[in-house]
């Protein structure tokens, strides 16, 4: 029998270093930073005399229908479900490479600035408190365990993820719905097909290079963390896997993308790293582009 208080013995110190005050300041800056993106993007200046564009038949981006909602949505990232073969077509994305294309630079600058005010700020708590924990690498971590943990971690949540996906994606089809994947997909798609050289290269430098820091760092770094001091270790990875998933902007990823925050979550209190975390967030986020530019490449030698 698990004696009392041993679920309290495995918390964080609570709150630590994240009040909940602080937790609302950097998700609130969080979530300015995509809608300032987006106002960015959906300028009427894009359009022809403020008119949107229409909508085309066929799969041209140069030609989509505008939607605001999708464009706010908070993490552009491949970390979708794996669509299945005709799902890859590239689908009419929401915005055009014009409009894509501030909007991924607006999120690189804003985003870059988050992740430094997030470490800036603990930096300066654990000066005042020098025995606690380093955010990054724990209490005994180094930088190559968390380079070796976090790569062997996710290559094992791989066949996971894709079996979590495929059960999903089933489900959904069952049910009738569309499998529509994320926008920030379909424009990455569209962007291979056309050869959008700069396009590309901003969407992987969002995906890979700062998307795993940003939501690391908040959703495990803070939310995750913050939860411990009030909730058990399953409740706190659940319920900030469930808020990770859900803030994606695609049906089809919100369960696969749950699990996944789930996992990492997971990952980060049993090694108490956050790199660790961020390390397996990147190789994830990468295989997935990865998929994506050979299953394109095959597309276009077929």
């Amino acid at each position: 029998m698990m004696p009392a208080g041993a679920l309290d013995q495995e918390r964080a110190e609570p709150g630590a270093p994240w009040a909940g005050s602080q937790v609302l300041l950097f998700f609130s800056l969080f979530f300015l930073i995509q809608f300032l993106a987006a106002q960015i993007a959906l300028s009427p200046a894009d359009g022809v005399e403020g008119e949107p564009p229409a909508v085309a038949e066929n799969s041209n981006p140069d030609s989509s229908t505008l939607d605001s909602s999708t464009a706010e949505s908070s993490s552009l990232n491949p970390t979708d479900s794996v669509p299945d073969e005709s799902s890859l077509e590239p689908v009419v994305p929401v915005l055009t490479p014009e409009q894509a294309r501030p909007l991924f630079l607006t999120l690189a600058m804003g985003n870059l600035v988050l992740i430094l005010l997030i470490l800036f700020y603990a930096r300066l708590w654990q000066r005042h408190r020098p025995e606690a924990p380093s955010l990054l690498l724990g209490r005994n971590g180094t930088v190559f365990g968390c380079l070796k943990y976090g790569v062997l971690a996710c290559l094992a949540w791989i066949p996971v993820h894709l079996s979590i996906a495929v059960l999903w994606g089933g489900l959904l089809q069952a049910l009738g719905h569309e499998m529509v994947p994320q926008q920030a997909v379909s424009l990455f798609l569209n962007a291979l097909q056309n050869d959008q050289s700069l396009l590309k290269f901003l969407i992987m430098l969002n995906v890979v290079a700062l998307a795993p820091w940003v939501e690391e760092l908040l959703f495990r770094g803070l939310l995750f963390r913050w939860l411990l001091g009030y909730r058990s270790v399953l409740a706190s990875a659940i319920l900030s896997g469930v808020f990770f998933g859900v803030i994606h902007d695609a049906l089809t990823s919100i369960v696969p993308i749950a699990f996944l925050g789930v996992a990492l979550a997971w990952l980060y209190h049993r090694t108490g790293s956050l790199l660790t975390s961020i390390v397996f967030h990147t190789v994830f986020n990468a295989i997935m582009v990865i998929l994506m530019f050979g299953t394109k490449m095959i597309e276009i030698a077929e």
